[in-house]
Parts: C-alpha cells; structure tokens; sequence
C-alpha cells in the first residue's frame, strides 16, 4: 500500500466551514493485480457536533459527487466513525431519508471507543490499538491524571522492546505524550524524573520525545524573550523617533523665524540632511 500524500491535498470539500481534506488516499494492490485508489474519511466524533449519521453521509456523497467522477484513477470513497463518547440519546447509526416515495440509507462502520477490550489492546502487536486504548484511557481517566499518567509511563516501558519500526514507535509515543500528559503540577514533577531515570537506563524511544520537548520548551522561552526584546527594541525606537519628530517641529519653527543654519543644527541636534529636507520643504 502507497499513501499519496501530495495527491491528497487536491481533494478538498466544504462542510459548515473552510476547506477539508479527507485523511488518507492510498493506492492499493489487489488481487488481479491492478492497483486501486481509495479515499478514507475518518470522523472522530466526542458529545457534541450535531446530527452524526447526516454529516457522515454528506462528507462522503460531498467526496464521491466532486472527486470520483472527475478522477477515473479513484475507485472509491471509504467513511468510518471513530466515537470516543456516548452520543445523544435517539441518534441513529445509519443515514435514511425519506421523501414522496424516494428512500435513501447510508450505513458506515463505526467503533466506540469505551466498548473496546482494554487487555486484548494492551496485548495486541498493532501500534493502532495501542493508540486507541491510550484514547480509551484519557476518555475513562477523566479527571484522573494518574491514572493517565500510569499508563504513559507504561507504555514508555514497554515501547523499546516492541519489533515495530523507529518512526512507528516515535508516532506512538509523541501521540500518546501529547494526549495523557499530566497538568498537575506534582505530577509533572514526577513524571519529569521518571523520564529522566528511563533516559539513563537507554530508553531510545524516550530520549527523542524528550528532546523534542525540550526543543519545544526552548522555542516557546525563545518566543517569550524575543517578545521582550522586541518590546524594549520597539519602547527604544518609539523614544527615539518622538524625540526626533519634536527636534524637526523645534528646527522648522527656528527656520521659519529666519534663524541661521548653524544656530539651528546646535540648538536642535539634527542632521545636515535633515536641515536641507526642511529647508526645501520650506521653500515650496
């Protein structure tokens, strides 16, 4: 399988809002041995965002009517929901209108996520299940951040052992980091010096993540101190431009009561340049 990734950007829709691109279009090897093109559109869908199964069938059918009869070389658009909360009560899982005697049924495959078995995922080779059962913790922890951040420290454990590849393993990480990171102050501290024990036993996996927040961290101080000094920069020149402004005002004024060049340049602090700007400027 061959993920198009630049191909991808041309197949844009609108949906309540600015432009979209579905997630994924691949090529794929089948059986006869052609390759074949497919559109995948993944929903991932909490509580809110309105009527599910409408939005699923319009992004789809929006996909199919603007792309696969413009592009031969596309055999097919492919939708799946990926529900990480209970939806309002009375919402169907398919599509269906009716009107004068037309039917229409849409149906799409869908997970919910708090359905899942979490020991069947913890125990699974497959880098997508671990990152669903990390979603999966997050949606259960709620407001319990050690109970996240048990799991992360897990999966920090567990990780550099596992056959995937490097980049396989880093995606899993950073996405897992990123969703289940602590916000408590305390935990942080704890989390911070269990990353900084796993760095010195080897832990390659984390070493790279760590880096990369450090680098995260710099750019963000960077961002900080840069603002600063662009205030102090900006505080300077804006002093120093008023003061010009009121030495030109006093030069002109000094001009106009026919006072000798001279006297002015001394009096006011102004360039040569500057006396000859006003001094044509006077004469017109």
């Amino acid at each position: 399988m061959t993920f198009l990734d630049k191909e991808l950007q041309e197949l844009v829709v609108y949906m309540d809002g600015p432009a979209q691109t579905p997630d994924i279009l691949a090529r794929v090897p089948t059986r006869t041995g052609r390759d074949v093109w497919l559109i995948l559109h993944v929903e991932i869908q909490g509580p809110g965002g309105g009527d599910l199964p409408e939005r699923m069938f319009h992004y789809n059918s929006s996909l199919r009517t603007l792309h696969l009869k413009k592009r031969t070389d596309v055999a097919d658009v492919v939708s799946f929901a990926l529900i990480t909360a209970k939806r309002p009560a009375g919402e169907a899982e398919h599509y269906r209108r009716e009107s004068y005697r037309n039917r229409m049924v849409y149906e799409y495959p869908s997970l919910k996520l708090w359905e899942l078995d979490s020991s069947e995922l913890d125990e699974s080779d497959n880098p997508f299940d671990w990152a669903l059962q990390a979603g999966k913790c997050a949606l259960e922890g709620g407001r319990d951040e050690r109970v996240k951040l048990e799991y992360l420290k897990s999966v920090i454990e567990k990780l550099d052992s596992r056959g995937w590849k490097h980049d396989e393993k880093l995606t899993l990480l950073r996405f897992t980091d990123a969703l289940l990171h602590p916000k408590d102050p305390q935990l942080r501290m704890e989390y911070d010096a269990f990353r900084e024990q796993m760095s010195k036993e080897g832990k390659t996996m984390l070493i790279s993540v760590v880096e990369e927040r450090a680098i995260e961290r710099g750019k963000e101080i960077g961002k900080e101190i840069g603002k600063e000094i662009g205030k102090e920069i900006g505080e300077k020149i804006g002093e120093k431009r008023g003061k010009n402004e009121q030495s030109l005002f006093v030069a002109s004024r000094m001009l106009d009561a026919g006072e000798p060049r001279e006297k002015i340049l001394d009096y006011t602090g102004i360039t040569q340049e500057e006396f000859d700007r006003l001094a044509a400027s006077s004469r017109d």
